[in-house]
């Protein structure tokens, strides 16, 4: 049977913890405090049976901070209300916490009874309990009357909660290992000890592991769950791990132990926020509130429109504390002051990252299911494509259930892993084809772009850049040029001027023969403006008719092939050519030799060696 834990809920004083102690014989009160005062003040264990968790949590207001993170760890809520109170603040607000982080089943004890003795008065309080359950969503599978005195109803209501557990099975949306710590202590002999539920994954003996926020890696060194050893623990697992290397004061309640590299600290989010019906508080932008986000409480702000009572509604969240988070984890609201449990809430993005603007704007469009934000912010990143991989890690899921996901959107994956929709394929295209005829526009003459250039202008990523090139190469609609890319169909128009111009430049390089010629001394020599140069200069090397050596170096084109066609009949006869031996050939200074050498290493017509060159494979073509 699947390990199950369950959790206490109700006010104060009405047999929490007595009621645990006839289920298991346990005393969960194990602070001298505690005993001293007859009161729960931080969480208790106890274990039903050797898969089955019992946690104890304060019914004070003051504890609730406690309560939450009791909560947060729990399958079941077992709710706990005495007869002779019935429904108290702390019962709702305790059911309200358990609802508002996904705790909607369980079992109810009406303890007490002994204290009344009007069958009545019992019908009534179990009718208040009844719609109450009603009302904020939380079906139990029965009320069970507990008599402190005698001990009637006990073996009843653990018979319900084994048959409720015998029928769970815990599932994990992510294979990697996470487990909120609860509680942190020092054993001797062991050093440093924490507890929880291992939320996702599993974990064994040896593993490495992440303290987070801190970043630390640490090894589980031992484990242990329901007081004896084990090798592993899994998702649902309620479990003690030694860990090796750290001091209990790296650790606290509220930190999270996961896979190393799998999850981020972060000091904001966006979040859905739903009030719950019965507050009357009202959270209002820039709102100062309590988070109770897994097993820590954080305090932080909200970015967003008001919201009362029964409202829902997308926000930003800024902590005063990082911590570490995953897609579609729940959270209390509570007040700051006072303390009030007032709204729950649901992370729809863990990490966002971009401007102010962008944010709010995001955080206003999130859909709240997560297969349809995911679709949503595969359109949205669109420029920025993310790996499956990277889509995995940020939904904290399964491969499997990313798999679906796929599917059911038509999502598209390259040969290297990037997921992207068709319309975001189709807004790549347009914004390409937009940059070639916004560029033709202002330099009509330089036909061909480069990569490098198109790249910064977007601010795509290059796998992304690759996709939509690839497909708009694929339907013809760019053309593959020497030293980038073209607008298939484009001709610059020339006018008489432009013709006269373009000449000139190609003049002054033929005549340059064999030397190099830097771009500032063909424009002293054409006396035209430096843009006016760079733009003929550009239609040259697209035509094929002079080539960038380099360092602004040009040379014209047949010029250049003569050069190589001498080197390629210098080595038909020598094993190695010395930049002496090149001078001789060419004519050329070491001023203009050295680029041209430089060249023709880095086209693999020559293979430089030491201070020497060999013969490169591309003279064989």
């Amino acid at each position: 049977m699947a390990q199950v834990v369950v959790g206490t809920a109700g006010h104060i004083d009405h047999g929490k913890t007595s009621l645990v102690k006839a289920l298991t014989g346990t005393n969960t009160d194990r602070l001298a405090e505690e005993k001293k005062r007859g009161m729960t003040i931080d969480l208790g264990f106890a274990y039903l049976t050797e898969s089955i968790t019992i946690i104890d949590v304060p019914g004070h207001e003051k504890f609730i901070r406690n309560m939450a993170a009791g909560a947060a760890n729990i399958h079941f809520g077992l709710l706990v209300i005495a007869a002779d109170d019935g429904v108290m603040p702390q019962t709702r607000e305790h059911l309200n916490i358990l609802t508002l982080l996904g705790v909607t089943n369980g079992i109810v004890a009406l303890t007490k009874t002994d204290l009344v003795n009007d069958d009545e008065w019992l019908d009534l309080v179990e009718l208040d309990i009844s719609e109450l359950l009603e009302d904020i969503g939380f079906d139990s599978i029965a009320i069970h009357r507990i008599n402190n005195l005698t001990g009637e109803g006990v073996e009843g209501l653990k018979s319900d909660i084994l048959s409720m557990a015998e029928n769970y099975q815990s599932t994990s949306s992510s294979p990697q290992f996470r487990l909120n710590v609860d509680r942190v202590f020092s054993k001797t002999g062991f050093g440093t000890v924490i507890t929880g539920t291992v939320q996702n994954g599993s974990a064994k003996n040896g593993d490495e592991i992440e303290i987070l926020p801190s970043g630390i890696k640490t090894k589980i060194r031992g484990l242990q769950t329901h007081g004896g050893a084990t090798v592993s623990v899994i998702a649902g697992d309620r479990a003690a791990l030694n860990l090796a290397h750290v001091k209990s004061s790296d650790l606290t309640r509220g930190t999270v132990l996961a896979t190393p590299d799998c999850l981020l600290s972060t000091n904001r989010i966006l979040a859905n926020i739903s009030m719950t019906n019965s507050t009357e508080w009202i959270i209002k932008n820039k709102q100062r509130v309590r988070f109770h986000i897994g097993t820590s409480e954080i305090l932080g702000r909200v970015t967003g429109k008001k919201l009362e009572k029964g409202q829902s509604g997308n926000v930003i969240i800024d902590l005063e504390s990082p911590v570490a988070v995953a897609m579609d984890d729940r959270f209390v609201v509570r007040s700051y002051s006072p303390m009030d449990t007032i709204a729950g809430g649901l992370v729809i993005d863990p990490k966002p990252l971009g401007k102010w603007s962008m944010l709010r704007q995001r955080s206003e469009n999130l859909p709240i299911d997560p297969k349809k934000r995911f679709g949503y912010l595969i359109d949205e990143d669109w420029k920025i494509p993310k790996t499956k991989t990277n889509w995995q890690s940020l939904f904290f899921i399964s491969n499997l259930i990313l798999d679906e996901w796929i599917i059911d959107l038509h999502i598209m994956e390259s040969k290297s892993g990037i997921l992207y929709s068709e319309s975001g394929l189709d807004r790549g295209k347009k914004d390409l084809k937009s940059y070639f005829d916004e560029s033709y526009e202002n330099n009509p003459f330089r036909t061909v772009l480069s990569s490098d250039g198109i790249l910064n202008q977007l601010n795509w990523s290059e796998a992304w850049f690759e996709i939509v090139m690839k497909t708009m190469l694929k339907n013809d609609s760019i053309w593959e040029e020497k030293g980038g890319f073209s607008l298939s169909g484009y001709k610059p128009e020339f006018s008489q001027k432009d013709i006269e111009e373009l000449g000139k430049i190609e003049s002054i390089l033929t005549q340059s023969g064999f030397e190099p010629i830097l771009l500032k001394e063909i424009t002293e020599a054409s006396r035209f403006k430096p843009k006016r140069v760079g733009d003929l200069i550009h239609l040259l090397f697209a035509q094929g008719k002079v080539e960038n050596l380099g360092n602004n170096f040009w040379l014209n084109r047949s010029n250049l092939d003569n050069v190589i066609q001498d080197i390629r009949d210098y080595f038909n006869s020598n094993e190695q050519l010395a930049v002496a031996d090149f001078k001789q050939i060419t004519g050329l200074s070491r001023k203009t030799a050295i680029p041209l050498l430089e060249y023709l290493d880095k086209k693999h017509f020559t293979v430089r060696q030491e201070n020497m060159r060999l013969k490169g494979d591309a003279l064989n073509g």
